[in-house]
């Protein structure tokens, strides 16, 4: 006799939810009608369907892979009680296959152990997503007029201004939109960083809105909201290159701010850039589109680079320098003597940290702090600037060059994927219309096969989509650059030490040293 398990979910109370007990008997019938033993019961009470993280469900799948379970089937009494999602549904479809496990949803009358049944759960599915998406989009419509209107959608205030409860419009609150624009200001120096801004403003007693201390995070969080991006040609640009729709863009007057909309998902997880809708709002925007880009740039930059290790060290080039040998860092180190007229002296050097593993790995170069340190000021300040910035033009026109060649290959790409949709929709119309179970066999294997194919596409433009967002980054990180070099050659002499360190780190990728000789490997 053939084995099943079953598995209920039942949503957050309303009057016309199924209930558990209905959908178990239900299981029971067809089981009974089938002859198939009912062997285990997992549910998940009180639960949405649109997240798969459910103990239940998760449970189920947990015991599937560590073999606990032995069955034929796994029952639901409705597909959308399995899942509501196409990526989930289609993931948890495929870990079934891979234990040999088929599926049942009984009020729909298939079974995916049938070539029929396998194709007719592609279109219900779509289906399920489809009713549960009309469900959300109704909920949001009202939200998605606000944005589209450029209204404010309520919720907690955003530092920095006030709300107008007549005209529902964000006023800027003057005290603490000045302390928006430091942070920006800040971030945008020679080693700024939201540890560093926070630990400056609650050293000076600034607080947030609550009178609260300011946490990194928190700082992060207004340094990245387009509401403070004054809403122009470039930062429409902005958003729209990275294929966000933007609302209301015939209003954007240099003055006004931008409203986001749709930064998390129906279960509360941060959504994907790509699902925001920005809108033109009606409030007064802070931060010139130029800054703010800037900022967003550089916050792509720093998260992709490893945290420096170096900030409770002494070492101008800590963590920067490299040895020529062997590639390993050379840490800072110091030591203090006592001269025979009982003067004190310090002496400051680095060390390769190949030195302790062995002249086989390195010789462990050895080399006085001091003449480094001067050696690599020297390289930045004699700069050739006219030969430097004829190889930025060079290196900006090569850019565009590329982004422009990414750009026509999304767009054939985007062309070859609408017609395989096309294609998709032509198989499943035959489908519609054919008894054959012949020719459903062979429409079966075509529509996975344009699946697949649709996969690989999608894939190369996602792989474009970061490659174009790189290379815009880059044409902004390469002027960026420029301007810290000059800041740093201008205003060396009043510099603090903490500061010319955190200046080289915002200049310097990595310098490496090898026996007396010294290359500097720029960021850009």
């Amino acid at each position: 006799m053939k084995r099943a398990i079953a598995y209920i979910r039942v949503s957050r109370a309303r009057d016309n939810m199924i209930t558990q007990d209905t959908q178990l008997e239900k299981i029971k019938q067809y089981c009974r009608l089938h002859e198939i033993k009912l062997v285990d019961v997992y549910s998940d009470l009180d639960y949405s369907g649109r997240s798969t993280d459910r103990p239940g469900f998760q449970k189920l799948f947990k015991d599937i892979k560590h073999g606990k379970l032995d069955a034929d089937y796994l029952m639901v009494y409705k597909l959308d009680r399995f899942a509501r999602s196409v990526t989930s549904f289609h993931k948890y479809m495929n870990a079934l296959d891979s234990y040999g496990i088929n599926f049942i949803s009984i009020t729909q009358q298939f079974d995916t152990s049938t070539p029929i049944g396998r194709l007719i759960r592609n279109i219900l599915v779509d289906f399920a997503q489809f009713e549960s998406e009309m469900i959300a989009e109704r909920v949001k419509d009202n939200l998605t007029k606000n944005a589209a209107d450029g209204n404010w959608n309520g919720g907690p205030l955003p530092f920095g201004y006030e709300l107008d409860e007549k005209s529902n419009i964000l006023i800027p609150k003057e005290d603490e939109a000045e302390i928006v624009r430091n942070f920006f200001d800040w971030y945008l120096e020679a080693g700024g960083s939201f540890n560093q801004i926070a630990q400056k403003v609650n050293k000076e007693g600034i607080t947030t809105s609550n009178n609260n201390l300011w946490a990194p995070s928190r700082i992060g969080e207004i340094i990245s909201h387009p509401l403070y991006c004054i809403a122009d040609e470039k930062s429409i640009n902005y958003f729209e290159k990275k294929e966000i729709k933007v609302f209301n863009k015939e209003t954007a007057n240099g003055k006004n701010g931008l409203m986001r909309y749709n930064r998390r998902t129906s279960d509360g997880t941060l959504n994907e850039e790509e699902n925001w809708l920005i809108s033109v709002g009606h409030h007064q925007g802070l931060i010139p589109s130029d800054k703010f880009i800037q900022a967003q740039y550089k916050r792509k930059r720093r998260s992709k680079r490893p945290p420096r290790a170096g900030t409770s060290t002494k070492g101008l080039l800590a963590y920067l320098l490299k040895c020529g040998k062997c590639g390993r860092a050379m840490t800072f180190y110091s030591s203090t003597k006592t001269l025979a007229n009982n003067r004190k002296k310090t002496y400051r050097y680095y060390v390769c940290r190949g030195r302790n593993l062995g002249k086989s790995v390195c010789n462990g170069q050895r080399v006085n702090a001091d003449k480094v340190d001067e050696l690599v000021i020297k390289q930045i300040q004699n700069t050739d600037h006219e030969k430097f910035n004829n190889l930025l033009n060079k290196v900006r026109d090569d850019l565009k060059y590329s982004i422009n060649n990414l750009e026509n290959k999304r767009l054939i790409l985007k062309r070859d994927l609408e017609q395989f949709e096309k294609e998709e929709k032509n198989l499943l119309d035959k489908f519609k219309k054919t008894k054959s179970d012949r020719l459903i066999s062979l429409i079966e294997d075509e529509v996975e096969e344009i699946a697949e194919k649709k996969i690989k596409i999608e894939n190369k433009l996602i792989e474009i989509e970061n490659k174009l967002d790189e290379n815009q980054s880059q044409i902004y990180s390469d002027e960026y650059l420029l301007n810290k070099i000059h800041e740093f050659n201008e205003n060396f002499d009043e510099m603090t030490f903490e500061e010319k360190r955190s200046s080289l780190q915002s200049i310097i990728n990595k310098i490496t040293y090898d026996e007396g000789d010294i290359e500097l490997d720029l960021f850009f």
